[in-house]
């Protein structure tokens, strides 16, 4: 099990791997859970690995001391073979974040407490993300009282283009009754777009 807490500080990265179907997506899967404990990594924190509900994506929501230990994970030979096998068959979105903002209890990865997830990610221009940080980490004081919420995380995208929540409910019927409320026009119409992935988690690659 792993956790998202402001204060730890980790390099995360949110890789999306986007795939033709579900025979890619179970390809990728399998992959994943053939590497070794994430202790065998300098510097890995945690690797979180969520299959898409319609089968075209995984959602790898990874974790690292350091920026420093991610970029020496890359360059090393094992990594290139196995990451160029993956982009055989599949293609690769990735997004170096930090994280800015949480709700409480605590957001808890584990395959354990299995928790439909919905990854946000929303694109603007590197100007105007202040502006998506302040609409996205400002939270209704009624959220915690919606019918099937569990919690959330926000994350600032390093290069500037992004912010994603990570967002657990208990099942994805009270997520889309929760989208299928009235609500006002967005700040962020306009200027910003948004991908959602519905996911679920099925893999950590911990510590342990």
């Amino acid at each position: 099990m792993s956790s998202i807490r402001v204060e730890d500080g980790y390099f995360t990265l949110f890789n999306i791997f986007h795939t033709d179907g579900p025979e890619g997506q179970q390809r990728l899967m399998d992959q994943w859970r053939g590497l070794p404990p994430a202790h065998t990594q300098p510097g890995l924190v945690s690797g979180n690995f969520h299959p898409s509900l319609d089968g075209k994506s995984v959602v790898n929501y990874a974790q690292w001391e350091s920026e420093e230990a991610y970029d020496a994970f890359r360059a090393e030979s094992g990594t290139r073979r196995r990451l160029g096998e993956a982009l055989a068959y599949s293609r690769m979105d990735s997004v170096a974040c930090e994280v800015v903002h949480t709700w409480e209890p605590v957001v808890e990865l584990s395959v354990d407490k299995p928790c439909f997830t919905v990854a946000i990610v929303v694109t603007a221009p590197a100007e105007r993300q202040a502006e998506v940080l302040r609409e996205m980490t400002h939270d209704d004081p009624g959220l915690g009282e919606t019918p099937g919420y569990v919690n959330h995380a926000v994350h600032r995208g390093l290069t500037g283009e992004h912010v994603i929540k990570y967002a657990q409910w208990r099942d994805e019927e009270s997520f889309r009754a929760f989208l299928s409320r009235p609500r006002q026009p967005s700040p962020l119409d306009g200027f910003s777009s948004a991908e959602l992935y519905f996911c679920r988690l099925e893999y950590v690659r911990g510590l342990s």
